[in-house]
């Protein structure tokens, strides 16, 4: 099978994370592939990896020019499935994929916010797509509201690499994190790793860590990421007095190296498609409390696997921290659990659970191959 993808993300994040694991899922089965990206991190590491690539780089959700461009490295490809990973790519590679007369057109939808609520979105949501590709129920449920058939929705979750069974992390990292920030090695460190962007609610976990640490004043805070938040967060960690307790340390390439050294991952997320970073936590061992929004509830059953609290609500958060802090062997379990049930969050089952829709789709338009 010959499939190209279609992404219009200039940095990385979790959704070029999982573009970047499908295609080489597919590759590694035996399927071509094709990659449409803006230049970045994502085309630089297809093009690595040895997918074929192509520079694209739309103005917005409407530009003609890139939508003919699309087509025309479209029909030279010849695909049976364009699969459009964004919201931009859903506008124009639906369209593009129509015009170069490819079988099928999948779009993946990963995040969880309202969708067809003004007359360009709707117009978007009526483009002529054989499957939405949805990661958690959080985002079927909303697609469903919008108006979206069910029998056009699909759910696929998004996949993580998962280390062996059984198999931790190094005991000793090649970066310390508790050197990095500066503070002592046995320091309880609750810490997230998410881009820095207003539906992630950094602010409530900024607020639920002035609870946690007027009791527990040994308590650091880290945050790994980076977006456009970082200057409001920063302004707030200073008005909070946070300063000696809270850390930003950016965008990290070795961002799963310091995952695995938090005592505890904390999402505070008021919308969530599913969170790769909260797998990540998972598979590594690190205990999690997260709020129960969108797919997460997928992914975390509360006080089995980990806990669960409302979005925007930091007093509910901060003691849902301090339990897990407090309780070192309550939140093992948790971890040991999660580290099980994960495993239904693979890369591998990611791509095969794509697979399976596009040859859905296939028949269904009697083009299967």
């Amino acid at each position: 099978m010959r499939v190209a993808h279609l992404d219009t993300g200039r940095t990385w994040r979790g959704g070029q994370a999982q573009v970047l694991g499908l295609m080489r899922g597919l590759a590694a089965r035996g399927h071509d592939c094709l990659l449409l990206a803006p230049g970045g991190p994502l085309l630089e590491r297809a093009s690595a990896a040895g997918v074929e690539t192509a520079r694209w780089s739309p103005l917005g959700e409407w530009d003609a020019a890139a939508m003919l461009r699309a087509a025309a490295a479209l029909r030279r490809f010849g695909p049976e499935v364009a699969h459009c990973h964004s919201a931009h790519a859903h506008a124009l590679g639906v369209p593009a994929a129509r015009l170069a007369r490819v079988p099928v057109a999948v779009v993946s939808r990963r995040v969880d916010f309202p969708v067809a609520g003004n007359p360009l979105s709707r117009l978007k949501y009526r483009l002529p797509v054989d499957r939405y590709l949805c990661i958690s129920r959080g985002v079927i449920e909303v697609m469903g509201r919008a108006g979206i058939p069910a029998s056009r929705l699909a759910l696929v979750p998004s996949g993580v690499e998962l280390p062996p069974a059984g198999i931790l992390p190094a005991a000793t990292p090649a970066v310390d994190l508790r050197d990095l920030i500066g503070v002592a090695p046995g320091a309880p460190v609750v810490g997230t790793v998410a881009a820095l962007a207003p539906h992630k609610d950094h602010a409530t976990l900024l607020r639920a860590a002035v609870g946690v640490i007027a009791r527990r004043p040994d308590v650091h805070f880290v945050w790994v990421g980076e977006g456009e938040c970082r200057a409001a967060l920063e302004r707030q960690r200073a008005d909070l007095g946070l300063g000696a307790n809270v850390h930003l340390v950016g965008f990290r390439a070795d961002a799963l190296e310091l995952l695995a050294q938090f005592t505890v991952f904390a999402l505070s997320s008021y919308l969530e498609g599913l969170c790769t970073s909260l797998l990540d936590a998972q598979s590594l061992g690190v205990p999690v409390v997260a709020t129960a929004v969108g797919g997460v509830p997928d992914v975390v059953e509360d006080g089995a696997t980990g806990r669960l609290v409302p979005g925007r609500d930091p007093e509910a958060l901060a003691r849902a921290l301090l339990d897990a802090l407090d309780r070192p062997d309550e939140r093992r379990q948790w971890a040991e659990r999660a580290r099980a049930s994960v495993r239904d969050f693979s890369v591998d089952r990611m791509v095969e659970r794509t697979l399976e829709e596009y040859g859905l789709a296939l028949r269904r338009r009697g083009a299967g191959r």
